[in-house]
Formats: structure tokens, C-alpha cells, sequence
């Protein structure tokens, strides 16, 4: 079959797009990708590639490969069936300008990950903020397909897709801020026709071919409009997020947070969930100021013993973060333990990192974000009193001793004695030294919430679900931290579904099944877990039940948060809250967060 001529050639357009800084032989590159995909990846296939021919339209090149894979078929057991699929391989070259075709599916994107490499060492693919001044027109968008940057399982989607006549025009300037664009569909300038553009990937489609001078006509306009206008556009869109493509203008980390094992363990390896565990058991770091640069800098202790200082710096080839030691200065016989700190930064997809500039670092990539000015004012402010807002939970030898909780002085141990749910509104909040009302504790792997308390108060029912994060630090100049929020938050909503009486109790007494112990109290004297579960079932149906989601976070300090109104971080956080708040309140459940109280004012409490 060496006499396939172009004429026969109709394909459905969706094409690679690459260009090279200097004058390149186009030739020459459409074997090397000729060899690629001969030879890369094959496995137990066989490549048959025929003769190259070329042609050439106007100041215009082309060159065109056709090629047979020979391969078991997929469905058989064997070795004495082949299946054999003819596809084609075709180049197209204006000056600096090339456009791929691969009819072979999946070879576009395989062949997407040699440039920038010795292999291509010429070519790159097109830089997104030109492509998207050239084909992207946000008053004629039709699809869009957005990518979250606020990490995986968030209480967003990590995804979705929007049509329409005017997609753009949907977006909630909220909502959508921490979405980027990963395609889009949109109409061509002055024209009915669409076409499809992923600018991550360098690719461009627009549909089915009727013949190859339409084909051939369509490819030309394209890589002719790429070479003649070299404008760009950072945002086509601009209430989303955008990707960087250098660290230029990123500057000022304010936080950094590595990803929660227990949350985030879906896709990641053991030993990277290994890791991840004993970065948040064993050690915690302070940032320290990097003036006017992207650099991380970062003091670091293990069991609260400071153990040297590292400078990370961050990369970006190809839109993909990656992080370099600059420095490291360990204290005196803690080298290994310093080592295995930064060694963390060898995953760039469990680092979090938030710039004042604006920037943010997810999912190994950098993004900027132009955060809305929207104003979280509901927090409530608790004086946490001589509890240690750095423990989480009671210990016993360095383990999770829950039998403790009321004999130590963690967080847990200030909800058993402080917790009140005799209150109605947040400007209301108030604690007490006579706990009433149930409280259980549903601590561990599948929790509804770290505690869950009942009471009445007038004529409800409330049902509080307590998620408790210890502060990443008691220092008194700390700063906010979204990251500390961001985890707790995710952990709450993620429990949403539970918010419903029957549900919440049958789940609770299958997870107390198979539980060794629990643990309960009514009106604060401990009793049976048993007993919690069947108050829940005996709430009346026709029962006023309000069901409150509660986070206590008290990295958050009242002086800090209050004299910082106009800074990026409380605005990012803001945004935060904000967009937790609709998403619980959304489920018929009320929201409130409580940091803090570092001022002279003291909590109302009852006794």
C-alpha cells in the first residue's frame, strides 16, 4: 500500500501545534516524530513505515508518512491472529509554524511529550497565551471544560464542562474563580464555524474533512494566522484562574501546606502516603520572608526541635512546577532528618503554596488568581484559655490516646469541657463549665465529624458535626494560613451527605459495630455509645432539627485576621469560607468557624 497519494486523504481535523525558535529543517522533523512513533512504546506491535512523501502549497511544506501496526488483537489470548491498522503521520511547516496530524489515536499526546526534549530538541509547542489571543473570543464561547486548581476531592468538582450559546456569561465570579480553563470550544471570528482548542496540549480540532483540499486549506489558514500575529492574552477568561508559564512577578509565599494523607490518598503511592504521614506527625516549619522573589524559605523542626533551615526554589518547563534545593543548613547531627524533610519536594503533587502577588502553586502547576473582593465577617473568636492549640488530641506516649480526652489539654479535651450548643446564631456563641446535651466522639478512618454534639435550645433540636484542626503554630506573629483551612474544610463538606437524622444514625452504629470502644457523654458524665445513637433515633421526624457544621481552627488569630483586611491572604481565605459556607448552607445545614481570640476580650461563658 505505498501508493497512498494525499487526494485520498479526509480526515477529521485535530492537530499538534509546535514552532521552532530558529530556522529548522521540516524534513528532518517529521522523521524524527517518524521514528518516535515507530519505535517508542510498542511494545509487542509491529511498525511498518512507508516511504515519506512531500509537497509543498505555496510557502508552505508538507510532508505526509503512511504506516501499518501489526498487534495481537486485544480480545485473544494468542499469538497466531494480527490485527493490522493502517493510519497516517503528516506534517505541515510555514517558517516557524508546524501543524501534526496523527490519525493513530493517543500518538498526538505521545508524541506531545518529546518536545522540549533531545529528541526534539527544536521544537516547542506553542506558548498558551498566544493561542489563546488567536482563537479564543469570550463573548463566542460555545463549550468549556475546566480544570479545578483547588486540589483533588475538594468540596468542588475537579472538573466539569459548560455549553451554550454565551458559556462565559454562566460563570459565578465566585465559585469558578479556582477553576482554570483546560479547553474550550468557541465560534471563529466573524464566522459560524467553531473550532476546539486545548491549549495545555498545544491541539487544535475542528471536525470532519470532506476531501484533502479542505483539509489542506483549513490546516494553512491556521499555522498562517499562528505565524503572521504574535500578540498574546494572558486570560481569554477573565473570571478564571490562569496558568503561568515562568515564575516572573511571583513573589511573597505566605503559605505552604503538603497535602492531608488521610484525605488526598487516592492515586498516590504508598510510600509517597508514607512520607506525607510523617512530614504532619513528626515535624512542623515556620516560613520566613524571601523579600521580592518566589524562593521558600523554610525553618524546620522535628518534635518541636528546630533542625536547620532550607531555600526551595520553584521551576516552571512546559507549565509542570518543579522544586530545587538551594540550600540546606541543618543544625548539628540532624542532616538525615533535614534530608528527609526536603526530599518532599521531589513530589511537586502533594505541595500546596499561596504568593501575596496573587499566584498559587496546585497540582504541579503555577496559577494567578485575581481574587474577588468578598468579605468573610461570620467568624466566631474563642479564648482556647490554657488549652494547647497545637494538640489536636489526647496522647499517650506519642499515640492517640482517645480514654484521655477531658484529662489532658488538647482540643478535644477543650470540647469536652467548654463545648455549649445553647446558642442560636454566631453573635450568640458562647462556651460553658457545665457541659449538657450529648456529645460522642466519632474520631477515626471513615469519621462523620470529630465530635458530634446534641441539645435543645428553645424549640430546636440542634446537631452539631465538629471537625477540630490544631494551629500549625502558637506563635504569636503567625500568620493565616488557607492551607490549614482548606484541609479541614474539605474533610467537613465531604460529610455533607450525612446530613440527614436516619442516615447519620444507621451509618454511626455500623462504624460502632466495628469499633473496639467509643466514646459518649450525656450532660457531660460518660455513658454508652449505644445510648447517643438511639437519642438520635428518637428525635421526632416532625422534630425542629438543625444541623450545624462546625470548624475549629485556632491557627486563625482574631489581631492578625482583623488588622489584615486588604491583604491577598484574607482575601484568598475569605474566599475560601465563603464558598464552604454556600456549598454547606446549600445542604440545609448552618456553618460556622471559629478561631482565635488573641485580644484582651474573653469568651461568654456559662456556668
Amino acid at each position: 500500500m505505498d501508493g497512498i497519494d494525499k487526494l485520498q486523504i479526509k480526515p477529521f481535523l485535530s492537530i499538534l501545534l509546535g514552532s521552532s525558535q530558529a530556522a529548522t529543517d521540516a524534513g528532518e522533523i517529521h522523521a524524527a516524530i517518524a521514528e518516535i512513533i515507530e519505535k517508542e512504546g510498542r511494545k509487542d506491535e509491529i511498525v511498518e513505515m512507508h516511504p515519506t512523501k512531500h509537497d509543498d502549497a505555496g510557502e508552505s511544506l508538507i510532508y505526509y508518512s503512511h504506516y501499518e501496526v501489526l498487534k495481537n488483537p486485544s480480545w485473544f489470548a494468542g499469538n497466531n491472529l494480527t490485527d493490522v491498522e493502517n493510519h497516517i503521520f503528516i506534517t505541515f511547516n510555514l517558517n516557524n509554524t508546524f501543524a501534526f496530524y496523527m490519525s493513530e489515536k493517543g500518538m498526538k499526546d505521545e508524541v506531545r511529550t518529546y518536545f522540549f526534549t533531545s529528541r526534539l530538541p527544536d521544537l516547542k509547542v506553542i506558548n498558551i497565551s498566544h493561542l489563546n489571543y488567536l482563537f479564543i473570543n469570550e463573548d463566542k464561547i460555545k463549550m468549556l471544560w475546566l480544570l479545578g486548581i483547588h486540589g483533588r476531592e475538594s468540596f468542588k468538582a475537579d472538573s466539569k464542562v459548560l455549553g451554550g450559546e454565551s458559556v462565559a456569561e454562566t460563570l459565578n465570579p465566585l465559585e469558578d474563580q479556582s477553576f482554570t480553563m483546560s479547553a474550550v470550544r468557541t465560534s471563529l471570528e466573524g464566522t459560524e464555524t467553531t473550532i476546539g482548542l486545548n491549549p495545555y496540549k498545544s491541539s487544535l480540532w475542528r471536525g470532519p474533512c470532506k476531501d484533502w483540499e479542505t483539509f489542506e486549506n483549513r490546516v494553512l489558514e491556521i499555522i498562517d494566522k499562528i505565524d503572521k500575529n504574535k500578540d498574546e492574552v494572558e486570560n481569554p477568561i477573565s473570571i478564571l484562574a490562569t496558568p503561568v508559564a515562568d515564575m516572573k512577578g511571583i513573589q511573597g509565599i505566605y503559605d505552604l501546606s503538603f497535602l492531608e494523607p488521610e484525605f488526598y490518598s487516592h492515586g498516590l503511592s504508598e510510600s509517597k502516603i508514607d512520607r506525607l504521614r510523617k512530614i504532619h506527625s513528626d515535624f512542623t516549619y515556620k516560613i520566613m520572608d524571601t523579600l521580592n522573589s518566589p524562593l521558600i524559605k523554610l525553618e524546620v523542626s522535628k518534635y518541636k526541635e528546630n533542625i536547620g533551615d532550607i531555600i526551595i526554589l520553584p521551576k516552571v518547563n512546559d507549565y509542570e512546577i518543579q522544586f530545587e534545593l538551594i540550600e540546606a543548613h541543618p543544625k548539628r547531627g540532624a542532616s538525615k532528618e533535614l534530608e528527609y524533610f526536603y526530599n518532599v519536594f521531589k513530589y511537586p503533587e502533594l505541595i500546596k503554596c499561596w504568593y501575596e502577588s496573587g499566584h498559587a502553586i496546585v497540582n504541579s502547576r503555577a496559577f494567578k488568581t485575581e481574587y474577588r473582593d468578598v468579605t468573610y465577617n461570620k467568624f466566631i473568636w474563642a479564648d482556647f484559655e490554657d488549652f494547647d492549640i497545637l494538640k489536636e488530641k489526647p496522647e499517650l506516649d506519642g499515640n492517640v490516646a482517645l480514654d484521655k480526652i477531658g484529662c489532658q489539654k488538647s482540643l478535644f479535651c477543650w470540647i469536652k469541657h467548654h463545648w455549649s450548643g445553647l446558642w442560636d446564631a454566631g453573635e450568640n456563641f458562647l462556651t460553658t463549665d457545665r457541659p449538657t446535651g450529648w456529645l460522642f466522639c466519632d474520631d477515626g478512618a471513615g469519621e462523620k465529624a470529630d465530635f458530634i454534639h446534641i441539645d435543645q435550645h428553645n424549640d430546636k433540636t440542634y446537631i452539631s458535626l465538629i471537625h477540630i484542626k490544631a494551629a500549625n503554630t502558637n506563635s504569636t506573629d503567625r500568620r493565616i494560613s488557607v492551607g490549614a483551612h482548606d484541609i479541614v474544610l474539605n474533610q467537613a463538606i465531604k460529610n455533607l451527605r450525612y446530613i440527614n437524622r436516619k442516615k447519620l444514625a444507621t451509618d454511626l452504629k455500623e462504624r460502632a459495630d466495628k469499633a473496639e470502644s467509643k466514646y459518649c457523654w450525656k450532660d457531660n458524665i460518660t455513658c454508652e455509645h449505644s445510648l447517643f445513637i438511639d437519642a438520635i433515633e428518637s428525635i421526632e421526624r416532625e422534630s425542629k432539627i438543625q444541623f450545624r457544621v462546625i470548624i475549629v481552627q485556632p491557627h486563625t488569630m482574631k489581631s492578625y485576621y482583623t488588622k489584615n483586611a486588604q491583604s491577598n491572604i484574607k482575601k484568598q481565605l475569605d474566599v475560601l469560607l465563603v464558598s464552604a459556607e454556600s456549598a454547606i448552607r446549600a445542604s440545609g445545614a448552618e456553618f460556622y468557624i471559629i478561631g482565635h481570640d488573641d485580644t484582651s476580650r474573653k469568651s461568654v461563658k456559662i456556668t
